[in-house]
């Protein structure tokens, strides 16, 4: 890492990154808002929310559409989870039940599919989506309106701390504020001085890169385009063009996996730029083995990570031990702690009668017993919580305490590397972040 190029340096411009995207934020996304659904049930009330018996979670999911490669690996963590949950006995004694949906990618669909788990299926809660773009239109046309807690594990754009959801929305992954960060100074680091962005034309691509602009341009260098796209379209070459036409070192692949397929074989045909970057949203084996991995060997990129916590071993162990492998995608693991903090958060709101979201933050936050998943650890916490003390759950993911816009402050942001030889990403490093006050640590 060049000299000038300290912890301190970057903890100012993060500073700085994160007060612009409070304000990016309060304006959130209206784009993802003109196709919303009429609430459920109407006005939402002053009473003290809390779910029924037997505990319903509803996961709103992407098994088509842009991220679909992403959507198997994640409906595994859930069941994965559900399973735990109820070999210790459930919530108030009874199984957890557990319904998927698919929103294919499509934000339309996706309140669509949220109304149809709230108003046929009967479910209390809602688990996703995976984009950013998606949850936004869920939370503040379905879930906030009519009082359903609302968590999700894979959206980070800085947009959802600000919207409009009657505090019903959280999340367990850390906001794009944060990876922003790191892509800028990985880009620095490999000695990059100009790229442009294509980003997916939503609240995930827009936020991701404001962000990255925002810091790189502090540091020193140039965001030549960045070029918004929409999903899914049969070619890109207007947009690569524009993107492109500056000639700059790199281009930075903001993009879902098949929208971005389609953008980097154009860009590997026409020639004009022969290095990338990649994010969370383009870290998929399933669009390079279309690809090809060769032609993308070495490539660098970050995404959302996970902090080195014995509880993210044990998840790994379990994971592998009922399906096999731990497939290298972003955010499994914040989709796993997602389940357990809504089970968590039931047990707590039936036990002493209170308010769903006091509960989550109750049993998300300090101070209390540490509790981790697992039957186990579930186990224990149950018993912690019948008996009036206080627990604090520590996920296999990070911490996830919640801050009052139902964000998570500290988070993981690894950089990657593409291996064709192993057809696979290899972790190069993992960094530390800490949103409230700036911090970027590397994890030796």
């Amino acid at each position: 890492m060049p000299q000038w190029l300290t912890r301190h340096k970057w903890l100012l411009i993060v500073g700085a990154v994160a007060i612009g995207l409070l304000i990016f934020a309060a304006c959130g996304d209206d784009d993802d808002d003109e196709d919303g659904v009429t609430p459920v049930d109407g006005e939402p009330t002053a009473e003290i929310v809390q779910p029924t018996l037997p505990l319903k979670i509803g996961h709103l999911n992407s098994f088509t559409g842009d991220l679909g490669d992403f959507g198997p690996a994640h409906d595994d963590a859930a069941k994965l989870a559900i399973a735990e949950i109820n070999a210790a006995g459930g919530v108030g004694g009874q199984p957890v039940e557990f319904v998927n949906a698919d929103t294919a990618t499509d934000p339309s669909q996706g309140a669509t599919e949220a109304t149809r788990l709230i108003e046929v299926e009967g479910v209390d809660f809602i688990l996703g989506a995976l984009s950013s773009g998606v949850t936004l239109q869920i939370a503040e046309s379905v879930t906030g309106p009519n009082n359903v807690l609302h968590i999700s594990g894979a959206s980070t754009s800085p947009a959802l701390s600000a919207a409009d959801e009657n505090d019903f929305l959280f999340r367990t992954t850390i906001s794009d504020a944060a990876q922003g960060v790191v892509l800028a100074q990985l880009a620095t680091e490999i000695g990059l001085t100009s790229v442009c962005n294509m980003f997916i034309n939503n609240a995930y691509g827009q936020g991701l890169s404001e962000a990255f602009t925002e810091t790189f341009e502090a540091a020193g260098g140039t965001v030549t385009e960045a070029v918004p796209h929409e999903s899914e379209q049969a070619t890109y070459a207007s947009e690569l063009g524009t993107c492109t036409g500056e000639g700059p070192d790199a281009l930075a692949a903001i993009a879902y996996p098949e929208s971005a397929g389609v953008f980097l074989r154009e860009a590997v045909e026409a020639g004009d730029v022969d290095t990338f970057l990649f994010v969370d949203g383009t870290k998929s084996t399933a669009m390079l083995d279309d690809l090809g991995w060769d032609l993308f060997d070495g490539t660098r990129g970050t995404a959302p990570g996970a902090l080195d916590l014995p509880t993210g071993e044990t998840f790994e162990e379990r994971y592998m031990a009922e399906y096999g492998e731990v497939p290298p995608l972003p955010f499994i693991r914040e989709t796993y702690d997602a389940v357990y903090l809504m089970a968590l958060a039931a047990e707590k709101s039936l036990t002493d009668d209170i308010d769903i979201r006091e509960a989550l933050r109750a049993i998300s936050n300090p101070p209390g017993e540490t509790v981790s998943p697992g039957t186990e650890g579930f186990t224990t916490a149950l018993a912690a919580i019948a008996a009036g003390d206080d627990i604090n759950y520590e996920g296999a993911a990070g911490p996830v305490d919640m801050d009052e816009n139902g964000d998570v402050l500290i988070g993981a942001i690894e950089t990657f590397t593409t291996d064709a030889a192993n057809e696979t990403f290899v972790v190069d490093d993992v960094f530390r972040v800490d949103l409230s006050t700036g911090e970027v640590t590397k994890i030796e």
